[in-house]
């Protein structure tokens, strides 16, 4: 018998047409009830309307961005003040009702607890995983190596969906450090991974001087990164699949929403939508700079909003998350229905160079095209606040290991003629071989000179 296509075969093999009336009528109901909590009143009455008056897609794309994390922070500060806790005024559901509140790896200073369950969206939490797990090929009984952050991250939240689905957890964790991962890798023999790009990256640099093998004789079958832009870079990508030579997938879920994962397509097609009757994303494009809507056709590029369609406890309505994403629409070789997107970066990662737009993925992408050569280790010096920078941008660059230091005015006049093909032509700074460092968490790849205020 042939196994099952889809992990909700009902669910997600919607014709467009059962979606769209599912989504609008889920859409209403989340809207109403939204509408009963002091703060979404407000926010919708400065909007100019009522629940109501949402009738068609075309009237919720009307709607203006309502949230971002700067109202957040003060949704949360107001909270504390009234409340006595941090969740945020937009909390709609009983703070009795509350089973775990949770916040992102790459929070500094107080936390906003974005990722806030009742029950029910821990339920929708895990139903979104598990569309996504099987999507990736993981099956009940695989053993997951697991070296993301735990304590209170929303990675944490990841472990009932694992134990939900029948997989055997490894909880490592990123604290764990390599050493340990490593042991207890060859004591479980597991056949997944789940880390960040940039831990994957590092495995593959250290395991050698910590082992004495080869990433990719640790034996993993899969490894699945999040957290972080890397696996859409073309170069990173090829680095990670020749380095552990097994298939990879990347997965995300911004704001316990827009549940999406990597498929097995030759070249990167982006990561499917797997659960669009729980949240709308990338079908509600605006424009990063005016936050006017954006016409969503395949290829286009913009900052995605977020709307919950089924979420009780910390429900959001038209939140404008900050990451620039492409969305394409063209049918996926690999025959899954729905949009896909890539994430290009943060809006707040932007850098503008002689009225030049361009993301640190893309300079990364270049630089890494060089491996090699170089490392691919590299930092990008920030001597002002972004995103305007007075030119030249400014790089450090890891040469690479054994390189003749004679090459290295040849190996940047090349980056540079690269670099200038996205009408920008950096200054370079070389420097030794794991000189920037390395880490199992997020890379940082702003050197900031400038005082923060």
């Amino acid at each position: 018998m042939a196994e099952r296509k889809f992990w909700n075969e009902k669910i997600e093999n919607m014709s467009k047409d059962e979606l769209m009336d599912l989504r609008m009528k889920k859409l209403r109901e989340q809207l109403e009830y939204c509408y009963k909590n002091p703060f979404y009143k407000q926010k919708f009455k400065e909007a100019g309307f009522e629940p109501g008056d949402i009738k068609t897609w075309e009237d919720f794309r009307k709607i203006p961005v309502l949230m971002n994390k700067e109202i957040e922070r003060k949704s949360r500060d107001e909270s504390m003040e009234k409340y006595h806790h941090p969740i945020g005024m937009h909390l709609c559901a009983p703070i009795t009702e509350i089973i775990g509140a949770y916040h992102t790896s790459g929070t500094t200073g107080l936390p906003t607890f974005s990722y806030t369950f009742t029950k029910h969206d821990l339920d929708v939490w895990c139903e979104g995983f598990h569309r996504m797990y099987w999507r990736m090929g993981l099956r009940a009984g695989d053993r997951v190596m697991f070296a993301l952050g735990m304590g209170t991250y929303v990675t944490n939240a990841m472990l009932p969906t694992f134990e939900r689905y029948g997989i055997f957890i490894i909880p490592v964790g990123a604290e764990g450090g390599s050493k340990r991962l490593i042991e207890y890798t060859k004591l479980f023999k597991p056949q997944v991974l789940f880390c960040t790009p940039s831990y994957a990256e590092y495995l593959i640099e250290r395991t050698p001087s910590i082992a004495g093998i080869e990433a990719h004789e640790l034996g993993f079958e899969r490894v699945i990164v999040c957290g972080e832009p890397g696996f859409g870079i073309p170069s990173v990508r090829q680095k990670l699949l020749d380095g552990f030579k097994c298939k990879m997938y990347e997965f995300w879920a911004p704001m316990a929403e827009a549940y999406g994962c990597s498929c097995d397509a030759k070249e990167y097609a982006g990561m499917h939508e797997v659960a669009p009757d729980y949240s709308i994303y990338a079908e509600d494009l605006v424009d990063p700079k005016t936050k006017e809507p954006i016409e969503v056709k395949d290829g286009v590029v913009g900052e995605g909003v977020i709307t919950s369609l089924e979420r009780y406890g910390l429900p959001l309505v038209k939140y404008a998350l900050g990451d620039i994403i492409q969305v394409f629409t063209s049918p996926c070789e690999c025959g899954y229905p729905g949009v896909r997107v890539k994430v290009i970066g943060r809006s707040d990662d932007l850098l503008i160079v002689k009225g030049v737009n361009i993301y640190p993925s893309t300079i990364r992408d270049v630089v890494n095209s060089f491996i090699p050569e170089v490392t691919g280790a590299m930092k990008i010096i920030l001597t002002e606040r972004p995103p305007r920078v007075a030119p030249p941008l400014k790089l450090k660059v890891e040469y690479g290991e054994g390189i003749d230091m004679s090459r290295l005015e040849d190996l940047e006049k090349r980056i540079k003629a690269k670099m200038h093909e996205h009408r920008v032509t950096p200054e370079i700074e070389w420097v030794p071989p794991g000189s920037l460092g390395r880490t199992e968490k997020k890379t940082q790849i702003f050197e900031k000179l400038y005082e923060e205020k």
